[in-house]
């Protein structure tokens, strides 16, 4: 009986109604805001969508020579894990600064870093561990006695 049937045929009916069982799928659960977005009461930035000539983590010093770290939303990391980050950065950025004031070792800023990023496991597992790590880096090279290296802050996490 399935003698008759080629297997170009079989893949054919198969990912058409795969096609089909998803599109069903997606009107099903996002019919509310395409229905929104049809009849024009929200825009597509609206849902989250950016722009791809927009950096997705932004660095920038400011006037008074602080880093400061500008994470913009996205559909793929949750709003907690976006503000754990940020404070996560700040605390990196002042504890580096407090380092150096004291002129502590460099050992002695890879303890205090690593216990700040245990602190914060869910950012660890994020897409955003290696901005972290290189703005890590990156405060650590205002000071001569810190160096640091990406891989080095890399391995802070781990431990």
């Amino acid at each position: 009986m399935f003698i008759n049937i080629s297997w170009g045929d079989y893949l054919t009916a198969i990912s058409a109604l795969l096609a089909i069982w998803y599109l069903v799928l997606g009107l099903w659960f996002y019919y509310p805001e395409l229905k929104q977005i049809l009849h024009g009461e929200k825009n597509i930035k609206a849902l989250g969508f950016k722009n791809n000539s927009q950096p997705y983590f932004t660095h920038h010093l400011p006037k008074d020579t602080n880093t400061e770290i500008q994470v913009s939303s996205s559909g793929t990391e949750t709003q907690d894990t976006l503000q754990e980050t940020e404070e996560l950065s700040e605390r990196i950025i002042s504890a580096i600064e407090e380092s150096a004031q004291r002129n502590l070792s460099l050992e002695e800023i890879k303890n205090y870093l690593k216990i700040l990023l245990s602190e914060y496991p869910f950012v660890r597992l994020s897409t955003l561990r290696a901005k972290v790590s290189g703005l890590m880096v990156e405060q650590c090279a205002k000071h001569p006695q810190l160096f640091l290296t990406l891989s080095q802050a890399d391995a802070l996490w781990e431990e």
